[in-house]
């Protein structure tokens, strides 16, 4: 804009204001959006103002509206107040953002900081040019330039957003093929960006209202296909792929807004572009928030797993050696025994060699016997010690006279003591007649202490027992007078295979270990005091009464007074099947044959049997033959119990038969291994044969009496049964496969059987084993029954019930429906 002022005919001065113009030049430099001149006009004289006005390089059209103010007054234009307060708030927010992340990219050297800090520097500095700052303090003198840097910097925010991008959903790794169209959108707007910035050098292009030929066209066409790129990156199920999809969504939604206000096509009471800047920021910086949270968590995951990788290889190296240890003083425990058993046997051997018996001399059979029950002994410590350690041995208790049990326990060693010329003196209170114990745990404890004490005492020593009753705990003291151990030893005698030095040849170094964990288990403590050359003491303290003893032993003590009360019905029902003549079918899986025959000698005079020597060959034949019951064993070649159960009760075919687990494995955790893979009993060995043929017989008689209610209704009410959900499914699929085909005569077994997936033998086996019931008899039932309905409901007339039932014989359907009824069907 330029101002002559003319005085008679004469120019008095040419004021030039108008942001086309440098600063330097300007009349008024400051507040350049108000395009101002001082008018500086004498006193009492005439002038005529003479003003040119020209549109800027943005375009704008160049419209104006002249005004004289006072000089008090030259700030106040209430018709254009700029910038707005939302500018000015949206160029603080992107600022200080943008300072937060170019720190953390010059901190962390990240690729994904450096993009996203690009992008919100771009976004500060439209901010700036969208409140004058860009005029006002840095191209002020260089109004050429205002063109090309609005042209270059708010345009190139579009491309570095979606460089950001791929780092932020790491596209290139995740989704190549989706990256190459990503990185497409970037590279064509910088094409369109140079080619505009060519366009704005080279001539001088038709600018209107900030639109360079097609530009704004472009922003549309390009908005649109990022809006659907950002749909397809927000539907993938990666989680950052997503965030950043409904991120993109919301940005090139208000690009496109934006596109389509400047070209005029729509109008909006809001700037578009710059709230879709404030929008991104947001999400994008809580967005790299929880990225990073995320990496680091799983950055710790897999630290941790590498640390606990690092602690399984060390823990599995320490178990080698404690195995080794453990191996090399078991087997050095073993070799004595055995060495004690061999001997003797070659010795006979060598003195009969053609004899068919081998005679043992007296002496040479009771070293046999004492040997073999030290082994026993041995084994038997160890598996309590194994058992402990799972927490699989608990307390049976049982309420008495404790302290005559105690007695008779000490006296038994009356006659060792006299062996070995070694005094034993007693001491007993009272009888405890309500204490409760485990009378089998409560031997073990004072056995192992009375032998050590016996063991360590020489010959013309003595040994005391002390018991006494301390309110609900019983104190037990057992003193010898051995050679006593060193004081630092003492704190090691309870740890397993440790023996005091000197004593190798005399034990085992378990006995001492078991009893402190049988001590454990009754919630008891154990002391030891020695002194070297006078003797030992341990005193045991273990509570009698039931509120201080372990609550699994009371659970257990109640489980086993519940056993005990059903084992007369259960007699009863072994009574009651033995009368039947027909023998169920029982199918033995157990793959040492010895075992194999002796379960087949025990089970040939109830059952039909089947056998097979591993789960593989069990399961085959198990959907072969349709048993009524399944014996297996746990631990098998090729396919286990466990495995073989889990496979059989997930077969349609085989869900119905009861399975019964027969195993070494005694413990509760192989127990409930067992039935949580939905085997029906569970028998440790050895086994009672009585026991064994009482649960077999009874799974078979409580599968029958779940059907009584079936066999009695006619009505087949599947819904109202005890079934499994296999088994129910079945049954239902049986029964839709025959209502299906209620109308069709000719529907036969086989084409039921082919309908459920069964072959003729196997549909057979299954519904005799869940419903007492032949296919053929459940299709003629079902058809009567439907009959029978119809009828009561007047669904018809009798021929056309029958017809629609799959009768077309009318005198057969009333002779088959008054077998089953009573009553004729007219009578209804």
């Amino acid at each position: 804009m330029d101002v002559y002022t003319v005085v008679n005919g004469e120019l008095l001065y040419h004021k030039k204001t108008g942001v086309g113009y440098p600063k330097s030049e300007r009349d008024i430099p400051e507040k350049w959006i108000l395009n101002r001149v001082n008018l500086d006009i004498p006193a009492e004289s005439k002038v005529t103002l003479y003003i040119r006005v020209q549109g800027n390089s943005f375009g704008w059209f160049p419209y104006f509206n002249p005004s004289l103010r006072k000089p008090a007054f030259q700030n106040y234009h209430p018709l254009f107040a700029f910038p707005t307060s939302f500018d000015i708030l949206v160029f603080g927010v992107t600022f200080i953002i943008f300072l937060y992340h170019f720190l953390q990219f010059l901190y962390l050297r990240q690729r994904i900081f450096f993009w996203f800090s690009l992008w919100l520097l771009l976004c500060t500095l439209t901010q700036a040019m969208a409140i004058g700052l860009d005029t006002e303090y840095l191209l002020g003198n260089a109004p050429s330039l205002r063109f090309p840097v609005w042209l270059l910097i708010p345009n190139s925010m579009l491309f570095t957003f979606w460089f950001f991008g791929r780092e932020f959903a790491n596209t290139k790794r995740k989704f190549p093929r989706l990256d190459k169209i990503i990185l497409a959108l970037p590279i064509i707007m910088i094409i369109a960006i140079v080619a505009s910035l060519i366009m704005a050098a080279v001539g001088t292009p038709a600018v209107m209202n900030k639109n360079i030929s097609f530009h704004f066209q472009f922003i549309i066409l390009y908005s649109f296909f990022g809006l659907i790129l950002s749909v397809i990156l927000a539907l993938q199920k990666d989680r950052f792929a997503r965030y950043f999809g409904i991120g993109a969504i919301i940005a090139t939604s208000f690009t496109l807004l934006g596109g389509l206000w400047s070209e005029g096509y729509i109008r909006l009471s809001f700037a578009p572009y710059t709230v879709g800047i404030l929008l991104q920021t947001i999400a994008y910086s809580f967005g790299i928030a929880y990225r990073q949270q995320q990496l680091t968590i799983a950055a710790q995951k897999q630290q941790l797993a590498m640390q606990e990788s690092r602690n399984e290889m060390n823990r599995v190296k320490d178990l080698a050696e404690i195995k080794t240890r453990f191996f090399t003083n078991l087997s050095h425990e073993f070799r004595t025994p055995l060495t004690l058993i061999l001997g003797p046997l070659n010795k006979a051997e060598r003195n009969s060699p053609e004899e068919p018996k081998t005679a043992l001399e007296n002496k040479d059979f009771h070293l046999l016997k004492k040997n073999a029950l030290r082994l026993q002994t041995l084994v038997d410590q160890l598996l309590d010690l194994s058992r402990l350690e799972g927490g699989q041995l608990q307390l049976q208790l049982e309420r008495g006279n404790l302290i005559g049990f105690l007695r008779t326990l000490v006296y038994s060693f009356e006659s060792l003591a006299e062996r070995k010329n070694i005094s034993l003196s007693t001491s007993f209170p009272e009888d405890l007649s309500h204490a409760w114990y485990d009378a089998d745990k409560l031997e073990k404890i004072m056995t192992n202490l009375l032998s050590n004490a016996f063991k360590y005492t020489p010959m013309g020593g003595a040994v005391s027992v002390s018991v006494q009753n301390d309110n609900d705990y019983l104190k037990i003291d057992i003193r010898d007078t051995g050679e006593g151990i060193e004081t630092d030893e003492l704190h090691k005698i309870f740890e397993r295979f440790y023996r005091v030095e000197g004593s190798e040849e005399k034990g085992s170094g378990i006995g001492l270990a078991l009893t402190k964990e049988l001590v454990d288990l009754h919630n008891g403590t154990i002391r030891v005091q020695s002194t070297k050359g006078k003797g030992t003491s341990f005193t045991v303290r273990l509570p009698v009464a039931l509120k201080l003893l372990p609550v699994s032993a009371n659970q257990d003590s109640i489980k086993n007074e519940e056993i005990e009360l059903q084992k007369e019905p259960l007699e009863t029902n072994i009574l009651e099947s033995q009368n039947q003549d027909d023998k169920p079918v029982a199918l033995v899986v157990e793959d040492n044959e010895d075992l194999r025959s002796y379960i087949k000698d025990i089970l040939q005079d109830s059952f039909s049997l089947l056998s097979a020597k591993d789960g593989l060959q069990g399961e085959r034949m198990a959907i072969e033959h349709i048993p009524d019951i399944i014996l297996s064993d746990v631990m098998m070649p090729g396919k286990d119990g466990y495995e073989l159960c889990h496979s059989l009760k997930n077969n349609t075919k085989t869900s119905h038969i009861p399975i019964i687990m027969l195993t070494a494995k005694v413990g509760q955790t192989n127990k409930l291994e067992g039935l949580t893979q939905g085997a029906d009993a569970y028998i440790t060995k050895p086994f009672d044969e009585k026991e064994l043929l009482l649960q077999m017989r009874n799974l078979i008689e409580a599968r029958k009496k779940i059907w009584e209610h079936f066999k009695a209704s006619d009505l087949l009410l599947i819904k109202d049964l005890k079934l499994t959900s296999m088994d129910d499914s079945f049954l239902h699929k049986v029964v839709e496969a025959i209502k299906g085909n209620l109308d069709n005569e000719g529907f036969s077994v086989e084409d039921l059987s082919r309908e459920v997936g069964f072959s003729r033998s196997q549909l057979h086996r299954k519904l005799k084993a869940l419903i007492n019931k032949s296919a053929n008899q459940l299709i003629t039932e079902i058809r009567l029954n439907e009959a029978h309905h119809m009828l009561e409901h007047k669904a018809g007339t009798v021929s056309e019930i029958a017809y629609s039932v799959g009768y077309s014989n009318m005198s057969y359907f009333t002779k088959s429906f008054k077998d089953k009824f009573g009553i004729l069907p007219s009578k209804v």
